[in-house]
């Protein structure tokens, strides 16, 4: 019972520290978004890969965020072409403890190659907290599609 115990007031802990800070977006490669210069349709497609003590339905979950990446996707000028070699993969893995969720949002901007390996060009990404009525498929889909449009706007202005 004391391992229990100890072990939901370490996760709580660590959630709270997420949640007092700013979440922070990475960039990796660095400077490659020029890689996504003249691109203006992309596959798309969102992943969970971890998802842990939350009440919601994982694949309802992920549909409705799909829907909401893909509408984001279109807004920000870059809508979905099914099957395109250039392919963008929102990943997400969230835990949830007491009324708080810690998730991470990561795009991914892909070259699926038909012959030999696929090629990762761009990624960038977050670590956050949200209390648990505030964690849904839009806030995941709209950091997704932020990730993206912030860079790929750089590289191909409207």
């Amino acid at each position: 019972m004391l391992k229990f115990v100890l072990r939901n007031h370490v996760l709580t802990s660590c959630l709270f520290l997420l949640l007092a800070t700013q979440s922070q977006a990475q960039i990796f490669p660095r400077g490659n978004g020029i890689s996504m210069t003249g691109i203006d349709r992309f596959d798309a497609y969102v992943e969970i890969v971890n998802w842990t003590g939350l009440p919601q339905d994982r694949q309802e979950f992920r549909l409705n965020t799909q829907r909401f990446f893909e509408s984001g996707l279109e807004a920000a000028g870059a809508p979905r072409r099914v099957a395109s070699k250039d392919y963008l993969v929102c990943r997400v893995q969230a835990t949830m403890a007491g009324e708080l969720v810690a998730y991470t949002a990561k795009i991914e901007y892909w070259l699926m190659n038909s012959v030999g390996a696929h090629s990762l060009l761009w990624e960038s990404g977050s670590i956050s907290a949200a209390e648990s009525t505030q964690f849904n498929e839009e806030l995941v889909a709209s950091q997704c599609v932020k990730y993206f449009a912030d860079e790929w706007l750089k590289w191909n202005p409207q």
